[in-house]
């Protein structure tokens, strides 16, 4: 535990240090602030900050306090020359906002994470040390196989099954699930067999992973489970609205209603009080938002007793979401909300699942192994993205950049297609039938990343039997390479990024090109954040409504667990300048991150690279370059120009 927080604090060192370039290392007052109007399951505020040389990101996180109020949310766009910010934020501040500040510092996270730890390490016997010692390799695993009791799992495949089963008789337990390999499926149903033997903690670095959990556990649980309340999602994607019969605000919202500590009564007091002649937004389910909004109306409007009042409704609400907590079967929440959420902090569980074992970090996995008695089971995949680590101190290195799989030595330190786990191993198991990727883009993934493991299921193997060439989209290659040599692309540096405009001109005319041919499912990943900017803007100014419906334009780490019909990679970078990030001599991550790029496809991938440049720049045995040699060779090539894009030769 003492390593573990000794690495934290070298990241806080380096996030603080960042923060500190960037001008965001102290509390932004704003002189302003207002309700914008809601944004999908969350509310847009615009704030005016006082003048300054801020380097504020859009998706940057903002702690908003405003009134005595804390409200974490997200940057959604920030006009430097104005000095107008607008953030995106799930709870509710009312429609004027006054005196508040902006706090863009993410440390406070790490130092509530090392304060968990220390607990940990002070009274280990309020906790479970040898679950953790299993977790990361340091006691022998108990490893067998148990067959599954459910219907549900019946109609797994096998190695899913075979995985299955070698989860349920182990102690610890890693899944090597590569893309398309059910790993969610995998997950919901060892979730729901686990439960039967008690508590179950389901955890995951991303919103996005915990909701695909969230989501296949309410398709096939027993309705009885999501009628009792018995299976709870703590928390929620902005953006993306919870299912109400897992989402904890709507089970507490459920039990409140029925008459709960007198909650229900004493809100429709203060409602009935307060509300009169105050705009309000719509009704809100979720008890603490509810609240919430009131006590900023009394303390708007100088109301004491009402806000004394309302505090102590706020503990109660606090005091029945433990108890509907308690009562949960199945939990499923983020890393950084185990870490930080009241109600969570005395839960103790049976099991515990991790989704995305490979960007878990491992302080996190500790934090959550110690509130467990029984097994430790991680589902992911090593070649696909690392946890995100701004540290390049000694322990931040060995305790944060190292996954759980090379942590319990399954894989070595280097991770290289050559040293990948061995199909006997006991600790791994490995699912290996794939359902996303035509067998073209398939084998591209396999061959450089999963040692030629990866099969196809029946369906694939369909999919791919029946393509044929042509001008058409419908039976274009699956692999592509759009290829910008002959425009003489350049690449600039925006805010310690980079931005190529001619690329962005060639995925344009390709896009509309896909839209006027009926291609709508489409994703535009970059690696460089100013590049994603651009072609956003760019996109939009040139295409408006004609664009492809559903397009999506993204960095390639938020695209990690998504996937689309049609994937354009856009690698940006070109001569003259040399790329540091599309070698992996230098920059150790991006194999992985290339591969999370390709494999997002289903039936078509398109790559967008400065061809005999990149042979100029980059070693002939480059990752890149092989990967580009073999695409041409099993693919087709295009000359970007702004003509028939979709005629290849």
């Amino acid at each position: 535990m003492a390593d573990l927080r000794g690495a934290i604090e070298e990241e806080i060192d380096a996030v603080a240090a960042d923060l500190s370039r960037r001008r965001l290392d102290r509390p932004i007052p704003a002189l302003s602030g207002r309700l914008r109007g809601e944004a999908g399951t969350g509310y847009r505020y615009a704030f005016q900050i006082a003048g300054g040389t801020y380097d504020i990101r859009a998706d940057d996180r903002v702690r908003i306090q405003a009134g005595g109020r804390d409200a974490l949310g997200v940057v959604h766009r920030f006009d430097r020359t104005l000095g107008l910010l607008q953030a995106v934020s799930p709870e509710w501040l009312g429609e004027r906002i006054d005196g508040a500040e902006l706090e863009f510092d993410p440390t406070w996270l790490l130092r509530e994470l090392s304060t968990r730890l220390a607990e940990v390490g002070q009274e280990p016997e309020d906790f479970f040390p040898d679950t953790v010692l299993g977790v990361f390799g340091r006691l022998p695993p108990r490893l067998g196989r148990e067959s599954p009791r459910l219907d549900s799992s019946e109609n797994l495949n096998e190695p899913q099954r075979e995985a299955l089963e070698r989860v349920l008789g182990s102690s610890a337990q890693l899944v090597w699930g590569p893309p398309g390999t059910g790993k969610s499926r995998l997950v919901a149903r060892a979730a729901l067999e686990l439960a039967l033997r008690g508590r179950v903690l389901v955890a995951a670095t991303t919103n996005g992973a915990v909701d695909e959990i969230a989501r296949r556990l309410a398709s096939i649980a027993a309705p009885a489970m999501l009628d009792r309340d018995r299976i709870i999602r703590v928390g929620f994607d902005i953006g993306a609205a919870p299912d109400s019969r897992i989402d904890l605000g709507a089970a507490l919202a459920r039990r409140i209603e029925g008459g709960a500590g007198g909650v229900d009564r004493t809100l429709a007091e203060h409602e009935g009080r307060l509300r009169a002649g105050a705009r309000e937004g719509a009704p809100a389910p979720n008890p603490f938002v509810r609240a919430g909004r009131l006590l900023s109306l009394a303390r708007s409007r100088n109301d004491a007793e009402s806000a004394r009042n309302l505090g102590r409704v706020m503990l109660e609400i606090s005091r029945q979401a433990e108890r509907v907590l308690e009562e949960a079967e199945i939990v499923l929440t983020t890393f950084a909300r185990l870490s930080v959420r009241e109600e969570l902090r005395e839960l103790r569980f049976g099991s515990l699942l991790i989704d995305e074992a490979s960007t878990a970090p491992l302080p996190y996995v500790a934090l959550a192994a110690s509130r467990v008695a029984g097994p430790a089971i991680a589902v992911g995949d090593f070649q696909q993205l690392p946890p995100v680590v701004s540290s390049t101190a000694p322990a931040a290195g060995r305790w944060l950049r190292t996954d759980l799989f090379r942590e319990v030595g399954v894989v070595d330190s280097e991770g290289a297609g050559d040293a990948l786990p061995s199909p006997n191993d006991g600790l791994c198991a490995m699912l290996d039938l794939q359902y996303r990727m035509v067998p073209d883009i398939r084998e591209l993934v396999s061959e450089f990343f999963y040692g030629g493991r990866l099969r196809d299921a029946p369906e694939i193997a369909a999919r791919g039997a029946g393509r044929s060439t042509g001008r058409s989209p419908e039976r274009a290659a699956p692999l592509t390479v759009l290829d910008t040599s002959g425009l003489d692309p350049r690449v600039e540096r925006v805010d310690g990024s980079r931005r190529n405009r001619v690329h962005a001109e060639a995925v344009a005319d390709f896009l509309s090109t896909a839209a006027r041919d009926g291609i709508a499912d489409i994703a535009v990943v970059s690696p460089y954040r100013a590049q994603t900017r651009h072609l956003n803007d760019l996109i939009r100014r040139r295409l408006g409504r004609a664009a492809p419906a559903d397009l999506e334009v993204s960095t390639i780490h938020r695209f990690q667990g998504r996937e689309k019909r049609l994937v354009i990679i856009d690698t940006v970078d070109a001569p003259p300048g040399r790329s540091w990030f599309l070698d992996e001599r230098r920059n150790r991550d991006f194999p992985r991150l290339l591969n999370v790029a390709l494999s997002r496809a289903r039936d078509r991938l398109v790559i967008v690279a400065a061809v005999a440049g990149l042979r100029r720049t980059l070693p002939p045995e480059a990752l890149l370059n092989r990967l580009l040699t073999h695409a041409r060779r099993t693919g087709s090539r295009i000359d970007a120009a702004p003509t028939d894009l979709w005629s290849a030769r």
